[in-house]
C-alpha cells in the first residue's frame, strides 16, 4: 500500500472511530443517566450563574469544586441554553475531544498511524470512557486538559529514540525543537489545576518523565531542562491564582480533608487501611472496581478479561522497552518492530498509569472511576501496545498473514466491546433501580410533570427526603420550566408546609409520604397519580390538592425575629420507659434568612439533663417564604432505663453549623432566653 493509500485509509478510520465514539457519548443524553443527580444539577446552576455575572476562581458547593468545567459549560449553554443538557454535551464533547488528542499523541509519539488508531479505537468504545463521557461531572475535563499539555510538550521535543533493544552502542539524543511549544504546555498543564483534585498529582508526570529521559537519553539534561522549567513555571502561574485562594481559604475543600483517612491512619502508625485501599485499588483494572451504582456497575472492573490481559502485557512491554538498551538504526520505520522502539511514548504513559492510580491507592475503590480518571489514556494505550507486539512477532514468524490475523481478531475484539459497553451501559446500568435512585428519577419526574401541567399553581409543595438549598431544588433549577412557580420543598415524614395561599397543589412521592400524624392536617384530595416503573424505589408520586386558608393563630413565641411559633402539640402525656411519643410544633415564618436553622426538642429530667431529644427541620430555611406556616414533627424514644418521673419538654432553633440558638421574645416582647418549655409528659413504670 502506498503512503498516500495508506494516508487516506487513515483518515477514514479516524472519522469512523470519531463516529463510533462521538454517537456512544452524544446519543440519549436526556434519558441516559435516566435522571439527574444533584451534583450534575450544581454544575449547571453554577454555570448559569457566570453567565449573571457571577465568576467565582473556585465553587464551594459540593465539598468545593475547580471552575474550569463550570466555565466551558456556561459557553455551551450560549448555544443550547441553560438547562442540565448543556452541562452532559459539555463532558460529552470534553470525551471526544480526549479521544482526538489521544490519537494525536500517540501518532506524534510513536510515528505509527495504526497504533495511534489503536488507542482511540479502545477509547472509543471502553465502557469506563463512554460512562465518564456521559456525566456532567468536572473531572472528564482532567485528562483532556494533561493530554493537550503532554501533546504540546511532545510537539516541542524530539527525541530521537526509534532504536530497538538488544545491543549496546550509542543511544539516540533529544532535540527541541521549538520552545514556543512548551509554553502551550504549561498553559494546559496549569489549566489542568482548575479541572479536577486528582490534577494535584498528574502534574509530577512532566517532570518525571524529564527525569526518564535524562537516564535514558545522553545530554537531555543540558539540552531539554529548559524545557521542562518553561513548562512548570508557566503551568505555576496559571495555576496560581487557584492555588493561592486554596491557600488562604483552606475550609473551602472539605473533600481533602474527608479522602485523607488512611493518610492520617498511615501518620498514626495503622497501615491497615492503606494496605487495604492498595490492594482493592490493584484489583480495579480487571478483577474488582468501583462499587457505586452512582459511576459504575458495582463490582465491574475498568476492563474486560481479554483486554485486561492485554493490559498487563502491554504493561510488561512498556516496562521492558524502558529497561532495555539501544542501538541505533535507520530512522524510517519500516515495520511493526520499528514503532516498539519508541519506548519514550511507553515511559510517558506508564507514568501517567502508576501516578493516575495513586487516588484509588489511598482511597481505595469506592468512587475510583472518576478518581483516577487521569490515567484513562494510558488504560486503553497498553491493550493497544500488547496487540502490536503479537501483530510484530506474528509477522516476524509467519509473514504479514500473521499481522493481519492479529489485527481482524483485535477487530472483532472492539466490536464485541462496543457492543457490551452498549449493553451494558444502556440497558444494565441506565435501568437499574440504584441508578435510578441515584439519578433522581422520582423528582425528574415530577417537575416534568409540572412542566406538562400548566394549570398547576403557582404554589406548589413538593415532599421529597433531600429538600435541603443543593439538593432537589438544584435539579428543579435545571429541569422545571416554570419559572412563575412557587414551590415550597418539605420531607413529609417529618414536617408540613403550609403556602400562605388560597390553593396549593402537592406532591408526594411513595417514599417521602405524609407522617401519619401529620395526615388530618392536610384536608386535600388526591387529583392524580404520576407512574413510574413498577420496580422503582418510589414508583408512584401522589397529586393533591389543598384549598384550605393559611393559618391565621397568633404567635406565642418569637424566635430570632425569624420564627413564630404559634401552637404544639404532644401525642401522649403518659409513657413507658423505653416507648416513643411525637411533639408537634406549628410555625409561622417571618422573615428569610441565609442561614441554616435547625430545631430541637429536649426531653429533660429533674436536674435539667437532656434524658432524649431529636434535632430536625423538615422545612430547609432555604426554601422559605415569607408569611407560609409549617408543622414540624419530633420523635421522642425514651431509652428504656429511664426512671420515672416527669420530663419537661423544651423546644429552641439553633443556627448551622455554629450551633448558635436564636433568642426567644414573648409575645408582649420580654426577653425568654433561647429556649421555650411547651409542655411535660409522664413516664410511668411498666
Amino acid at each position: 500500500m502506498t503512503d498516500h493509500a495508506s494516508r487516506r485509509l487513515e483518515i477514514a478510520l479516524f472519522i469512523l472511530i470519531l463516529l463510533i465514539g462521538a454517537a456512544l457519548r452524544l446519543v440519549a443524553l436526556d434519558s441516559a443517566p435516566p435522571g439527574l443527580t444533584h451534583d450534575e444539577a450544581d454544575h449547571g446552576v453554577d454555570a448559569a450563574r457566570i453567565l449573571e455575572g457571577v465568576h467565582p476562581i473556585y465553587f464551594t458547593v459540593g465539598y468545593g469544586r475547580e471552575p474550569l468545567f463550570d466555565y466551558v459549560t456556561a459557553v455551551v449553554m450560549l448555544v443550547v441554553g441553560r438547562t442540565y443538557l448543556a452541562s452532559r454535551l459539555t463532558a460529552a464533547l470534553f470525551g471526544i475531544t480526549l479521544m482526538s488528542l489521544t490519537y494525536l499523541w500517540v501518532r506524534i509519539s510513536t510515528k505509527n498511524r495504526w497504533f495511534a488508531l489503536a488507542v482511540m479505537a479502545s477509547m472509543a468504545v471502553g465502557f469506563w470512557a463512554v460512562s465518564t463521557s456521559r456525566e456532567a461531572l468536572r473531572s472528564e475535563t482532567l485528562p483532556v486538559m494533561f493530554m493537550a499539555a503532554a501533546l504540546a510538550m511532545r510537539r516541542g521535543i524530539i527525541v530521537e529514540d526509534d532504536a530497538e533493544p538488544g545491543a549496546v552502542g550509542l543511544r539516540p539524543q533529544v532535540e527541541v525543537e521549538r520552545y514556543s511549544w512548551f509554553v502551550v504546555a504549561g498553559l494546559f498543564l496549569g489549566l489542568s489545576i482548575y479541572t479536577y483534585l486528582a490534577a494535584r498529582l498528574m502534574w509530577l508526570v512532566f517532570p518525571a518523565f524529564f527525569i526518564f529521559l535524562s537516564i535514558t537519553q545522553p545530554g537531555v539534561i543540558r539540552k531539554a531542562w529548559p524545557g521542562l522549567l518553561i513548562i512548570l513555571l508557566i503551568g505555576a502561574l496559571v495555576a496560581a491564582p487557584l492555588i493561592y485562594y486554596l491557600v488562604t481559604n483552606p475550609g473551602a475543600e472539605v473533600r481533602v480533608g474527608q479522602l485523607a483517612g488512611p493518610i492520617n491512619s498511615l501518620l498514626a502508625g495503622d497501615t491497615e487501611p492503606l494496605r487495604e485501599n492498595i490492594r482493592a485499588g490493584l484489583r480495579m483494572i480487571r478483577v474488582q472496581g468501583d462499587d457505586l451504582w452512582l459511576y459504575n456497575i458495582p463490582g465491574k472492573p475498568l476492563l474486560g478479561p481479554i483486554m485486561g490481559l492485554l493490559f498487563y502485557l502491554g504493561v510488561l512491554i512498556a516496562a521492558f522497552s524502558i529497561i532495555c538498551p539501544y542501538r541505533p538504526v535507520h530512522r524510517e520505520i519500516r515495520s511493526y518492530h520499528d514503532a516498539f522502539r519508541i519506548s519514550s511514548a511507553n515511559a510517558f504513559m506508564l507514568l501517567t498509569f502508576v501516578i493516575g492510580i495513586v487516588p484509588a491507592l489511598i482511597t481505595g475503590v469506592g468512587a475510583s472511576n472518576t478518581r483516577v480518571i487521569g490515567m484513562q489514556p494510558a488504560l486503553y494505550y497498553m491493550p493497544a501496545l500488547a496487540v502490536f507486539w503479537m501483530a510484530d512477532w506474528a509477522n516476524r514468524q509467519v509473514g504479514r498473514q500473521g499481522a493481519k490475523a492479529i489485527w481482524v481478531s483485535y477487530s472483532i475484539l472492539l466490536t464485541i466491546t462496543c457492543i457490551l459497553t452498549i449493553h451494558a451501559y444502556f440497558r444494565v446500568w441506565n435501568n437499574a433501580r440504584d441508578v435510578r435512585v441515584a439519578y433522581h428519577t422520582t423528582m425528574v419526574a415530577t417537575l416534568n410533570y409540572l412542566n406538562a401541567h400548566p394549570e398547576i399553581g403557582p404554589d406548589v409543595a413538593i415532599s421529597t427526603i433531600t429538600p435541603g438549598r443543593f439538593h432537589d431544588p438544584t435539579i428543579a433549577r435545571m429541569v422545571l420550566k416554570r419559572q412563575a412557580l412557587r414551590i415550597r420543598w418539605f420531607d413529609g415524614r417529618s414536617a408540613l408546609v403550609i403556602p400562605n395561599g388560597k390553593s396549593t397543589t402537592y406532591l408526594f412521592s411513595q417514599v417521602a409520604t405524609l407522617e401519619p400524624v401529620l395526615a388530618s392536617y392536610l384536608e386535600g384530595k388526591r387529583t392524580d397519580q404520576i407512574i413510574l416503573r413498577p420496580y422503582d424505589f418510589d414508583p408512584t408520586v401522589d397529586v393533591i390538592q389543598w384549598n384550605s386558608p393559611p393559618v391565621s393563630a397568633s404567635p406565642q413565641m418569637t424566635f430570632g425575629n425569624i420564627l413564630s411559633l404559634f401552637d404544639s402539640h404532644i401525642t401522649s402525656t403518659q409513657v413507658h420507659s423505653g416507648e416513643s411519643f411525637h411533639v408537634l410544633t406549628f410555625w409561622k415564618i417571618n422573615r428569610r434568612t441565609d442561614r441554616e436553622l435547625n430545631l430541637f426538642t429536649h426531653a429533660l429530667n429533674d436536674s435539667r439533663q437532656v434524658i432524649a431529644q431529636q434535632d430536625s427541620l423538615g422545612v430547609p430555611a432555604s426554601g422559605w417564604v415569607v408569611g407560609d406556616s409549617f408543622i414540624q414533627v419530633h420523635t421522642i424514644n425514651i431509652p428504656p432505663d429511664t426512671q420515672p418521673g416527669t420530663l419537661q419538654l423544651e423546644i429552641g432553633v439553633y443556627t448551622e453549623p455554629d450551633i448558635v440558638r436564636l433568642a426567644v421574645v414573648s409575645r408582649d416582647g420580654q426577653p425568654a432566653g433561647d429556649s421555650m418549655i411547651i409542655g411535660s409528659v409522664e413516664v410511668i413504670a411498666p
